[in-house]
């Protein structure tokens, strides 16, 4: 089973995985790794790799990181780069991720699971006018 691993600024990984964990129950495979503002990159890569190390059991982790550009996604592209056998998607959303957990036992690679989430994560976001709303 592929692992995923939410890196993330401040609690925003954990607190996403919290709410996952409101619809889904809990989940196995699944690690938050948390940037706190005055957070030395050493030692939040460190966090990183043993996140990684915990949820690869040889098919791979797929690493949700919060914003592309910032440190926690840029530290993940440089551990999927280093360890192998990770992919890294970045802007998830509570969406993406029970998608990505509906997916990630259903003999996708981890390519394909990469790039299916990427497309839920982006089906999930509108601009919902009040008009078009049921309950608006």
């Amino acid at each position: 089973m592929i692992g995923i691993v939410l890196v993330g600024h401040a609690h925003i990984a954990q607190e996403t995985v919290r709410a996952m964990e409101h619809v889904l129950g809990s989940q196995p495979l699944v690690a938050t790794v948390n940037a706190g503002q005055k957070q030395d990159p050493a030692r939040m890569a460190e966090a990183l790799r043993s996140a990684l190390e915990r949820c690869d059991t040889g098919d791979g982790v797929l690493v949700l990181s919060d914003m592309f550009g910032g440190t926690p996604c840029n530290l993940a592209i440089g551990e999927a780069a280093r360890r192998g056998r990770a992919e890294v998607v970045s802007g998830f959303n509570l969406p993406l991720l029970i998608k990505a957990l509906a997916l990630r036992g259903q003999g996708l690679s981890l390519s394909e699971l990469a790039d299916s989430v990427t497309d839920a994560g982006r089906q999930y976001i509108r601009h919902v006018r009040a008009e078009e709303s049921e309950h608006g």
